[in-house]
């Protein structure tokens, strides 16, 4: 896959981008990120992105040394050389090199990678996707970082049994997110999506701006009595869910309420739309 990173203040190919072996990223897994994508090649919420990435780096103690102007600037930039038809980008930022290989010491470096945008297959949104649920909650929930060791492991056992994504609950059960977005149940006709434990995600609150939606803890028994569920997040979008471990939810029928969601939310994302 084409690549086009900008690093070092540099615009470089991918396969020529490069961090030290002794960054803190590499070693210890210390580092944030934020990941956005366009729509008729312009970057969705950018400004709202690139705050979650300055508040995700200090959460963690680190400090990103752009402005958002400069990384409004470098995002444009990437979309202009890279040319694709719709773009993904990531956002990074390392813990930087450590002579101890534990501390933070050296500077924080900042890149930026932009590569084709690839949505998931049409059938998931048609018909609905199946997931598992595993206990695990994030040490900086409200924090994007690179730690993405649980989410990886939980996916490769989801996906043996079928399952494109992991619910994740923490030890007293209530529900929290997967390893790459939010979710949101439809249960005696309300919205509800949990509210503390979780990453802001920004189609989270795309989707609270267009749909009445009570925020409350959820517990993993209630899965049961759900009349619908759905992901939300930049590459899912609105992904509906007809299975989760082995319940199946509304005779695996996708709600009109969230088919519903799914067409405002297609149009809240048109390029016309952007600009109105």
């Amino acid at each position: 896959m084409r690549t086009l990173v900008y690093i070092h203040d540099q615009f470089v190919d991918g396969t020529k981008a490069h961090i030290s072996a002794l960054d803190l990223s590499v070693l210890r897994g210390f580092g944030v990120m934020d990941y956005l994508r366009t729509y008729g090649g312009r970057p969705f919420r950018l400004k709202e992105h690139l705050e979650r990435f300055i508040f995700s780096a200090e959460e963690v103690g680190l400090k990103v040394p752009k402005s958002i102007k400069d990384m409004e600037a470098i995002v444009e930039a990437l979309l202009r050389k890279a040319s694709f038809e719709e773009t993904s980008v990531k956002l990074m930022l390392t813990g930087g090199v450590s002579e101890d290989q534990l501390m933070p010491e050296g500077a924080p470096v900042f890149f930026a990678v932009a590569y084709p945008f690839k949505p998931f297959p049409k059938v998931y949104f048609k018909e609905g996707i199946k997931m598992t649920t595993a206990c695990y909650q994030r040490s900086f929930p409200k924090a994007k970082t690179i730690q993405y060791l649980p989410a990886i492991v939980a996916l490769k056992q989801s996906a043996k049994k079928g399952a494109v994504d992991v619910l994740f609950h923490n030890e007293q059960g209530f529900l929290l997110e997967t390893g790459t977005a939010n979710f949101f149940a439809l249960k005696e006709g309300e919205f509800i999506t949990p509210k503390e434990g979780i990453l802001e995600g920004i189609t989270r609150k795309v989707i609270l701006e267009l749909e009445a939606v009570k925020q409350r803890p959820i517990h993993k028994s209630e899965i049961k009595s759900f009349d619908g569920l759905f992901l939300a997040s930049s590459n899912k979008e609105i992904m509906p869910v007809i299975q989760i471990d082995n319940h199946i939810i509304n005779n695996s029928v996708i709600p009109l309420r969230i088919q519903d969601l799914m067409k405002r939310f297609k149009h809240h994302t048109k390029p016309a739309a952007l600009f109105s």
